[in-house]
Formats: C-alpha cells, structure tokens, sequence
C-alpha cells in the first residue's frame, strides 16, 4: 500500500492510499485548530475492515438484487457478498483493489484502475480515473470512465464524516433537497420511490437524532441508510450527466451542521442520489488508536446512480456503453464557522 498527502494554501490536508483509493483523513482548520472530519484506522488495518472505510465502492455502489445482471436476453452472475444480493461492486470490488497513482501534486491526485471483463462478475473492461482535488474549503471527487462493452456503473466514495472530529454524529443537523427517496425491504433492497415523510422529510434542517428510530423503516435499518432522490432541475437521473458542476451559485444537494456549530458541510453533486447512511454498523470496526469505532461515529452521503436500478428501468439507466463516457463530481465543501 502507498500512501498519499495533500494539503493546499487554505489549510486542507487530505491523506489516502492506493489501496482501494481509500481517503484516510482529511483535517481543516476549525476554532484555530485542525480538525479530524473523516473516520479512519491504521493503513495496515484497511484490508481487514469490512464497513468500505473511506474508500471507492464500485463497479456498482450500493445493492443489485439477485447478484444478477440481466440485458438483452444476456444475464451475468455476481459475486453474492451479501446474500443474495451484490453490495458495492462484490467482495472484492475497487475498495480491495490496488489503484495506481498516476499524477501527485501537492494539492491533486489522479488514480488509474482497469477492471477486466468478468471482475466480481461484470461484463467488459472497464477504465476509470479517478481524482481528489482540494480547492478552497472543498474537497472534489471526480471519476470518469468508458467500457468496450455494455455495463452497468456507479462508483461513490463511501467517506465516513464526523463534523465534531468524534462522538455520536445524532447530534449533527442535517438537510436534503430531495422530495422523494426510496423505503427498503428488510434486506436493503429498495421498493418503489416514495415521496418524504416523518423523520424522512429533510427538505429543512433536522436533527440526525431527532425522533430516533420512530420510523418502521428507521426501525429495519438501526438507522437511516436509504437513497434520496435528489431535485436536479438538469437531469432526471436516467442518463449520465456529462457537465460539470455549475459553481458556488447550483443548489446543494445536502448541508449538514456539526453538533458544536463550529463547522459545516456541503455537498454538490452531478448524481441522481445520495445515500444517507448514520454508521449502524460501525461497531468493533478499528479506528486510529486501536481502539474500535462506535456504531453512529460517522454519517456517509454517498452520490450514486439510484440502487438496483441495472435490472429495473423504472429507478434510471445506469448502464455505461462503448463510445459513451461516465463522468461523476462530487464537491464537499466545508464552512467553518465565523
């Protein structure tokens, strides 16, 4: 594993490695002070961690029903690493494979992955960069990629934040300008859209914990880890959109406020979706000082093609062809307080 470091004029400092393009710190500075705002472990303890801790979740983020693709009377087997579903690309997807480092400059990195044809079971072979920028206050996710055959992609960083720099991120607010999401079976899997209610409805600020498990689906999750689809008036989800962000003046897909109100984050993204999940499943994971996380330590908001949507039209068309290029940007834009 080969680490790399960033850090830029506003005081940003980004940490990650090759291994599975994992982000393993990000620190800013917060009340005269650099704050920790991603979880993380010891580098060596990244390939035993079972939770997609900082790194790129793909081929397919998120859940394909079945583990199976079915297209034009063709069907692939995936790999079934959580059954009977595919999560986040298969057991072995890009957050166990080694990246390579292509191009380092002290604010940017550019990582390269080829994954062959039949990789955890997808067809054709697939190109991706990938690069982490830091500009200003923000920190820029920008992958691209092209197939020289049909399949499906959505790749996503599954960074863990926590605002406060640690302790319970319930006490985090958040909002998300989203209308509609999508309620899940007990397996994750999701059901129909549905329009945002209850603890769901985070169009203003709300609470992460605020009314805690009250919810039947906030129940069956231990948490919320559900898909919001995002008001993009450019884009309905069902292609890939191929522009860049518009700047500061495009509406943010969420804001959340840490728990001391000393800082804040944006998120701008050209996706269909985010995945809020509150860390229901941190537990016994190890963290810096060999001790172990705590379930809800940190909140992901992950920007992705809707789940499931490979075999069901109805949620998009996140289907990559030859000739046609995936290009996803993600922008954390972080506002300290005063």
């Amino acid at each position: 594993m080969t680490p790399f470091e960033l850090e830029n004029e506003e005081g940003l400092r980004l940490r990650g490695l090759d291994f599975g393009a994992t982000l393993t710190s990000l620190t800013l500075p917060v009340a005269g002070k650099h704050r920790e705002v991603l979880l993380g472990c010891a580098d060596e303890v990244y390939p035993a961690q079972q939770v997609w801790l900082g790194a790129v979740a793909g081929r397919f983020a998120n859940r394909i029903g079945g583990a199976e693709l079915v297209r034009d009377g063709q069907h692939w087997a995936l790999d079934t690493n959580q059954a009977p579903h595919c999560l986040h690309g298969g057991r072995e997807g890009f957050h166990r494979q080694g990246w390579q480092i292509k191009e380092l400059e002290a604010d940017r990195v550019k990582l390269v992955l080829l994954s062959k044809a039949g990789d955890q079971g997808f067809p054709g072979n697939l190109r991706v960069t990938l690069e982490y920028r830091l500009e200003q206050y923000d920190l820029v996710v920008d992958f691209r990629a092209s197939t020289d055959a049909p399949t499906p992609v959505s790749l996503t960083s599954h960074a863990y934040f926590n605002l406060d720099g640690g302790g319970d991120v319930r006490d985090h607010t958040i909002s998300l300008n989203a209308d509609r999401f999508l309620p899940t079976d007990e397996s994750g899997l999701p059901l129909a859209i549905a329009p945002v209610e209850g603890p769901f409805d985070l169009r203003a600020p709300r609470p992460m914990g605020l009314d805690w498990l009250s919810h039947p689906q906030q129940r069956q999750a231990r948490g919320y880890d559900h898909a919001f689809l995002l008001n993009h008036p450019q884009h309905d989800g069902r292609d890939h959109p191929a522009l860049p962000l518009d700047g500061p003046e495009q509406n943010w897909a969420a804001r959340v406020i840490s728990g001391d109100r000393q800082l804040a984050m944006e998120v701008y993204t050209n996706q269909p979706s985010l995945q809020f999940y509150t860390g229901n499943w941190l537990a016994n994971t190890p963290n810096r000082s060999g001790q172990q996380h705590q379930d809800y330590d940190g909140f992901c908001l992950e920007a992705q093609q809707l789940p499931d949507s490979p075999n069901r039209p109805e949620l998009g068309n996140p289907w990559l062809l030859p000739g046609h290029y995936y290009h996803h940007q993600t922008r954390y834009r972080f506002i300290p307080a005063g």
